[in-house]
């Protein structure tokens, strides 16, 4: 793994600056305010997909690889310093999940234009479904563009005993661009182990609420929406105050609000969408999880991946064109070896030699915040047939649930084609009319 591109305006100028006034004892406050306005630009080549999820946790700008474009040899693979024995073994299961993932996917003879679609697989497993079976090994490559101040929570994550060993090479590459005036600033250890058991502790009783069946669920919402985003709207247009309209609306209040929210997000503005927010609790496959994180838009948290190792009874996520194969059997029985020698490497080595095991079907709990405006535009984007199954599924779940909350809030969380014009280009799925039935719900 390497980094590439590295580019930045202004650290030479904070080093300089700490340099010239002696600020070795300068707070993290304001270390993370100075380099605020400092951009930083760089591409983290050979990273594994553990790596490159953590990373993006961290909510700076990213752009992935796509695992479409995973190399189909056993350089596809950064696994993490093993014993002789492990390391062997990982070998040996990179290359099973290799080979399954390709004669799962294999394409029919006879050529084809542009990405291929469900009818050029020999075994209708599309590409998106074979990758359920790699391991967070997996190579990718990342684009990242930050502001400086996020260079703090890099070194935290970089020097996490949680993870220790797992980017003990990026952060050496990383540390050979910073100024070391600077980088002498930045931490050198952390633990964040005792924080996330009291953390974890607090979400205890959502997380148990969270299953493979129910794995959507509305936690806590604001009450009354249409009348906050209406209230909102007023706020920056009469003298009055909140608490008269709401008093002079009186019963009336529901319908009224709902038609300022309506006339006020017909103009454009939909930053009133902002003051209604819900919380859902959601478990998804590591596939869908790092689509999430990669929004960068929800306050999340999410369960310790730890509890993957701990929870042996937890089931995985089996693509219908996969449980509809002839390699149904070998999936769920190299599944199995998986879990099984990842657990081992846990229970000898801890989290940071295992992580690198959990499978892309694995099943991971998280808990997310978000407001309307947000949830207007992701599922705008997953609630189309051309995104991925599983977070097209969850998406619609969710919109039904939204959708019960307030329908002109959540009017434009469509798919573009049932709003405007599809965006997909020569990519577009051609079924409208499909889409239309799909979301009957959408005028209620």
């Amino acid at each position: 793994m390497k980094i590439t591109n590295f580019e930045h305006t202004g650290l030479d100028r904070v080093a300089a600056w700490i340099k010239r006034n002696h600020l070795s004892g300068i707070s993290a406050t304001e270390l993370k305010k100075v380099l605020k306005t400092v951009n930083i630009f760089f591409v983290a080549e050979g990273i594994n997909r553990v790596q490159s999820m953590l990373l993006c946790e961290l909510k700076a700008s990213y752009v992935q690889q796509s695992q479409r474009y995973v190399a189909l040899d056993q350089d596809a693979f950064a696994f993490p310093d093993l014993p002789p024995e492990d390391y062997h073994r990982a070998l040996e299961l990179g290359q099973q999940a290799l080979d399954l993932y390709t004669r799962m996917c294999a394409l029919k003879e006879g050529g084809f234009k542009g990405r291929p679609k469900p009818e050029h697989y020999l075994y209708a497993i599309p590409i998106e479904d074979a990758r359920y079976i790699l391991p967070l090994a997996a190579k990718t490559n990342l684009s990242v563009s930050m502001s400086g101040d996020k260079l703090w929570e890099f070194f935290l994550l970089f020097n996490d005993r949680k993870y220790e060993g797992i980017f003990e090479t990026l952060k050496n590459e990383l540390e050979a661009f910073l100024p070391a005036e600077l980088r002498a600033l930045f931490p050198d250890d952390y633990d964040s182990t005792a924080e996330l058991t009291i953390i974890e502790d607090f979400y205890r009783t959502d997380l148990a609420r969270i299953n493979s069946e129910d794995d959507l669920i509305l936690l806590s919402s604001c009450q009354d929406p249409d009348i906050k985003a209406g209230l909102g709207a007023l706020t920056s247009t009469q003298s009055r105050a909140s608490s008269e309209v709401l008093l002079s609306w009186g019963e009336e209040a529901p319908v009224k609000a709902k038609e300022i929210v309506q006339r006020v997000l017909g103009y454009g503005h939909e930053s009133i969408a902002e003051q209604v927010r819900t919380t859902f609790g959601m478990m998804c496959s590591l596939v869908t999880y790092h689509q999430q994180v990669r929004h960068r838009l929800p306050e999340m948290f999410r369960e310790d991946f730890s509890n993957l190792f701990s929870d042996t009874e937890r089931p995985v996520i089996v693509p219908d064109s996969i449980r509809n194969s002839p390699f149904l059997e070998e999936f769920l029985n190299l599944t199995e070896a998986y879990r099984t020698f990842s657990r081992e490497i846990y229970q000898k080595l801890g989290l940071g030699k295992a992580m690198p095991f959990i499978l892309n079907c694995q099943l991971l709990k998280m808990i997310m915040s978000t407001n309307a405006r947000i949830d207007n535009q992701m599922l705008s984007e997953r609630t189309c047939l051309n995104a991925q199954w599983e977070i097209r599924k969850l998406a619609v779940k969710k919109l039904k649930i939204l959708r019960e909350l307030s329908g002109v809030l959540y009017e434009k969380a469509l798919p573009p084609c049932l709003v405007s014009k599809c965006h997909e280009g020569k990519m577009t799925c051609g079924k409208q009319q499909e889409v239309r039935d799909l979301f009957y719900f959408r005028q209620k």
